[in-house]
């Protein structure tokens, strides 16, 4: 009976330091998570370089991906050897096991690898607009090993780190919206160019998000039925969209206050009661009356 005690209270006694061990663990991943945004937005009252925001939860996302490997592996590790296990042999035996995988293990590797130079380099931090691997979308979670991305329709894509061998950010400089809007042939082009530079000049003094232009760059093609006009203008990170169709709503009101017409398609149908020919075969006529006249 004493041995049967003695063991109970060394099960007993285990079964604690193992529920220690848990919530430990538990409460270091909690603690983490709450105090690591304050690290980098700063702690009101005390001096502190605040860091962009984007900048800011790339770095929450990893320290906290980080704590939290790092505690569960420990808490693990404490875990085996409460439970009686060897973990010094276990630990090697783990090592040889990782060594052999590694050799198989080449894409998760270079996954890791490229996903580390994209954080050190800082191509693109969270909160960013990006096109990567022909994806484009907003960069929603940044890790070493995969980048995912929320498209304008709403679909996630989780890209591995490894396929990103060109990063274009839309978030870091200016953006460009280029619109092009057309006039009839009957209309007076310098006239059309006038109208539109002065709505453009207006669209400039109104519209915060334009950092330079709107600017007429004159004509850029000659279409079969009316002349394309091409506008410019440098807006501030992704805002070209939305100038874009405020540049065109203005464009169209000045021009139809001014007169001048903008072309669309037309169908011209002759009934079998219309004298009129089109062609060479007009022509022929035409001069054949014209001799018997």
């Amino acid at each position: 009976m004493a041995g049967l005690a003695v063991d109970l209270a060394s099960l007993g006694s285990r079964l604690l330091r193992l529920l220690l061990v848990v919530a430990l663990a538990v409460l270091a991943i909690k603690v983490a998570d709450m105090l690591l945004p304050r690290l980098f937005r700063g702690v009101p009252g005390v001096a502190r370089r605040h860091l962009e925001d984007g900048r800011a939860r790339t770095l929450t996302s990893l320290l906290r991906s980080a704590v939290r490997y790092t505690v569960g592996a420990i808490a693990t590790m404490m875990v085996l050897d409460l439970l009686g296990l060897d973990t010094r042999s276990l630990l090697g035996g783990v090592a040889i096991v990782g060594l052999a995988v590694g050799f198989g293990a080449q894409n998760l590797v270079r996954d890791v690898i490229t996903g580390f130079f994209i954080i050190y380099e800082r191509q693109y931090d969270i909160g960013d607009y990006v096109k990567v691997a022909g994806v484009a979308g907003v960069v929603e979670e940044l890790g070493l090993r995969v980048t995912k991305l929320r498209d304008w329709s709403g679909e996630v894509h989780v890209i591995p780190n490894g396929l990103i061998d060109r990063t274009t950010n839309l978030s870091r400089a200016g953006s460009r919206a280029m619109v092009e809007v057309s006039v009839a042939y009957e209309a007076d082009l310098r006239q059309a160019l006038s109208v539109m530079q002065a709505a453009c000049d207006r669209a400039a003094r109104e519209l915060p998000s334009v950092v330079e232009g709107p600017r007429v760059l004159g004509v850029k093609e000659l279409g079969a039925s009316g002349v394309t006009i091409t506008v410019w203008a440098l807006t501030k990170p992704l805002e070209h969209w939305a100038v874009e169709r405020e540049l065109l709503l203005r464009l169209k009101e000045a021009l139809e206050e001014a007169g001048i017409e903008i072309p669309y398609p037309r169908m011209v149908v002759l009934g079998p009661e219309a004298r009129t020919r089109v062609g060479p075969e007009a022509d022929g006529e035409a001069h054949r009356k014209g001799e018997q006249g």
